[in-house]
Order: C-alpha cells, then sequence, then structure tokens
C-alpha cells in the first residue's frame, strides 16, 4: 500500500468515493436512529409496531447498519476502491433479506421494494461502478 495519498489512484472527490461516502453516513444514520428511537426506526424498517419487542431486533440492525458504515469509511480512507466494491456487493445480501423479512411479517410488496429494493438497486449500481476498470490501470 502506498502512503502517499496524492499518489493513491482513487481520489476522495470522485463520485464514486462521494456515493460511497454518502452511503456509510446513511448507514450510519439508520444505526444512530435505530438506537434513538427503535419503535420508529422499526417503522420506517417495516416491521410490523407491536411494542418493546421489536426493539432488541432493532438493536441488532443498528449494530450491523454501524459496522457496514466504519467498514465503508475505513475503505475510502485507504483508498481501497475494488475492496470497497466487492464489499459492498456482498452487503446487498442484507437489502434482499431485509425486504423479504418485512414482507414475511406483513409488509407489502410495494413497501418492501421502495425501501430495501431501492437499497439493492443502489449497492448494485454502486458496486458496478466500483469494480468497473480504470484508465492507466491494469
Amino acid at each position: 500500500m502506498n502512503p502517499n495519498p496524492s499518489q493513491l489512484p482513487w481520489k476522495l472527490t470522485s463520485p464514486s468515493a462521494l456515493f460511497t461516502l454518502l452511503l456509510g453516513a446513511f448507514m450510519l444514520f439508520l444505526s444512530l436512529n435505530a438506537a434513538r428511537d427503535p419503535l420508529s426506526a422499526a417503522r420506517g424498517f417495516g416491521l410490523r409496531d407491536s411494542g418493546s419487542e421489536v426493539i432488541p431486533w432493532l438493536y441488532i440492525k443498528a449494530g450491523r447498519d454501524l459496522g457496514v458504515a466504519l467498514a465503508m469509511f475505513a475503505l475510502v480512507a485507504i483508498r481501497q476502491r475494488k475492496a470497497a466494491g466487492v464489499f459492498v456487493l456482498a452487503c446487498m445480501v442484507m437489502p434482499i433479506v431485509d425486504a423479504l423479512t418485512v414482507m414475511h411479517g406483513g409488509a407489502s410488496l410495494a413497501f418492501a421494494l421502495a425501501v430495501h429494493g431501492s437499497a439493492a438497486v443502489y449497492g448494485v449500481v454502486l458496486a458496478a461502478a466500483l469494480l468497473r476498470p480504470q484508465k492507466g490501470t491494469a
């Protein structure tokens, strides 16, 4: 790894880096929101607002989202574009499972696609942008 940031190929101001940071920031927001107001986060996620039994699940989700956000921030900070692409693509199993989970719990297909499906589409498009070959690289 080259320690000189000016010689690293992935610029922090590139669109792919900015969209990766945006995704990381959104995951951080989701994590903090679930920890701060779990019942509201449960409704936004698509879980039935059935009371305190959803809170432990939202704390688990908050921890997952925090870990994903920190990993994305770290990969951008150390300028690991391809690793970020692989990570984002691998993480797309999460919104797919989330969509299936909330549908199983009674959410509509439209809701699951709007919330979790849109996250999966964003992630796949971002991963494709991160993984495409760059000019001047092998």
